[in-house]
């Protein structure tokens, strides 16, 4: 499919509906959509652990898984008490997609099911004068989970998995759990079980009423950092980038608030609702009355 570029919010459901009926995906099977910012171009389809620091080059995998580890140990320590909810079932899951909610670096990339939630992220922040467009990104997960099946990237997991768990015998490690390869480990697990380099994609539960907001999925990536994004313009890749022009960010917020998509409900707390004042009373600032 050629490039796409958007103009007005009315015009993204159209744009989805032909990116649906080109790729024949049923009624029935949900599309992912995701928003960035067109600063982050260089690091496109990369999730915030594997961005460097502006100006510097990026660390090695090696380190930065070794950061990741500090940081979900760390956010498991002291969460529990501040957390809205207990989290009992898939602890260990639970918590690392918790913690991406709340701004810690992961390997989590965040998706969502709904095209205007994803536009809402889009041009949240945008105010006058706007410095940057954005892209919003269109994923078939059914295709992406195919593509991924058809590499030994999950064959060679769930063998490392088996080595591990028979060591382990008497810790009750079921097969089916090769999954936990992905998850944050010290650096002696890690040799244990390697990364892969393929991501994974998770239907995680609503472990907030923020991810619930968001229609959240996710996709956590494995070794590769660049993975997805080498996808991106492939023939027969099912992966669709969407440009936002910067003259057209402010507008389209103003759209996506007369449909009712605003800060305070894709952030359903009242951060996001001082979020959204605040964002009310800069616009009027800038000039754009009415609004």
């Amino acid at each position: 499919m050629k490039p796409l570029t958007l103009h007005s919010a009315d015009k993204l459901l159209a744009a989805v509906r032909r990116i649906r009926q080109e790729w024949k995906l049923p009624e029935h099977k949900e599309l992912w959509f995701r928003a960035e910012d067109a600063k982050h171009f260089d690091t496109r389809l990369q999730p915030k652990l594997y961005r460097p620091a502006k100006g510097k080059p990026r660390k090695s995998v090696k380190e930065l898984l070794g950061i990741e580890d500090d940081c979900n140990s760390e956010f498991w320590r002291c969460a529990d008490q501040l957390c809205e909810s207990k989290i009992e079932n898939d602890a260990d899951w639970d918590w690392y997609f918790l913690s991406q909610h709340h701004g810690v670096p992961t390997r989590l990339l965040d998706w969502s099911d709904g095209a205007l939630v994803a536009l809402h992220f889009a041009v949240r922040s945008k105010v006058t004068p706007v410095e940057t467009g954005a892209t919003l990104y269109v994923l078939d997960p059914y295709w992406l989970l195919k593509h991924t099946k058809k590499t030994p990237a999950y064959t060679e997991a769930k063998r490392s998995w088996n080595r591990y768990r028979h060591k382990r015998k008497g810790e009750g490690l079921s097969k089916d759990d090769w999954d936990d390869t992905y998850l944050p480990c010290d650096r002696s697990e890690r040799k244990e079980l390697p990364l892969p380099a393929a991501p994974l994609l998770w239907d995680s539960p609503h472990v907030s009423r923020r991810v619930a907001a968001q229609r959240s999925r996710f996709m956590i990536f494995g070794s590769e950092p660049e993975w997805l994004s080498n996808l991106l313009g492939k023939r027969g890749t099912r992966l669709q980038a969407i440009t936002i022009p910067k003259e057209n960010m402010v507008s389209i917020r103003y759209e996506l608030r007369d449909a009712g998509l605003t800060e305070s409900v894709i952030f359903p707390d009242l951060d996001g609702l001082g979020r959204e004042i605040e964002q009310k009373w800069t616009d009027r600032l800038d000039g754009a009355e009415g609004r």
